[in-house]
């Protein structure tokens, strides 16, 4: 978990100093227009030719988006085996998600706001096994955004810190049984946008999602009782995604 922590924090000060160096990079160069226009006027004219400076502005004061993809659960200790149900089980981490966030930009590249995710994956082995898994992620947000020159496209980073629950509808040895479990998890995403309008903009984002249970509770046949799990057999929602969305800006 740590390491991809550590990827995103790496990949977020790249792009906040690449912004930094091409701010500079623009205030240099209009200082240097300015002192050499100025050059053969009087220091009166001078002063008056002086930029006024610019008060940045959000390209957004807040934003909405939907989104939707591919999604890979992280393979866990009992999937690396080669057995049939084991393979049923890599195949079992494959899915879909969709997801929605908004946010409010309070700062002229930062906004807060509030992400959601769920994620859908399916399976059956033999008839006597089978599994429907849905994990669901919801917490506070925030996103970092780096225009280009061309001011409609930019780099999107995120993180997101709130609650993972996680439900499935299974069947083992016959007998249908439902597991229900929680975590804190972890969200991090790094995208593209691309701006199609003032209010309209498309996005590829690449996430991922980090958490792991360890307590279950078990529904059968009218009773509930809870499964606890050791550290070595624990269940890990953690997920990788893609997707594509629609964001709308105003």
């Amino acid at each position: 978990m740590n390491k991809y922590l550590a990827a995103f924090i790496f990949t977020f000060c790249l792009i906040t100093a690449n912004t930094q160096a091409q701010e500079i990079k623009t205030a240099e160069s209009d200082s240097l227009k300015v002192v050499l226009d100025s050059t053969d006027k009087s220091l009166p004219a001078l002063t008056d030719s002086l930029p006024k400076p610019k008060m940045t502005k959000p390209q957004s004061a807040w934003s909405f988006g939907l989104n939707g993809g591919y999604s890979y659960r992280l393979p866990n200790a009992g999937t690396r085996s080669d057995t049939p149900y084991s393979k049923y089980l890599r195949g079992l981490k494959t899915g879909f998600s969709i997801g929605a966030d908004g946010h409010k930009f309070f700062w002229p590249r930062v906004g807060l706001g509030l992400k959601y995710n769920f994620y859908k994956s399916k399976g059956e082995y033999d008839a006597d096994f089978s599994d429907d898994i849905s994990i669901q992620f919801v917490g506070p947000s925030f996103i970092y955004q780096s225009p280009f020159e061309n001011g409609k496209t930019s780099v999107l980073a995120g993180f997101a810190m709130g609650y993972q629950s996680y439900k499935n509808s299974a069947r083992a040895y016959g007998e249908d049984f439902t597991l229900r479990g929680s975590a804190t998890g972890w969200a991090m995403s790094l995208g593209l946008e691309q701006k199609l309008s003032e209010h309209f903009a498309l996005n590829l984002t690449g996430a991922c999602y980090l958490g792991t249970s360890y307590k279950f509770r078990k529904q059968m046949a009218g009773h509930t009782e809870t499964i606890k799990l050791t550290r070595e057999n624990f269940e890990d929602l953690s997920r990788i995604e893609i997707t594509l969305g629609l964001k709308f800006l105003h």
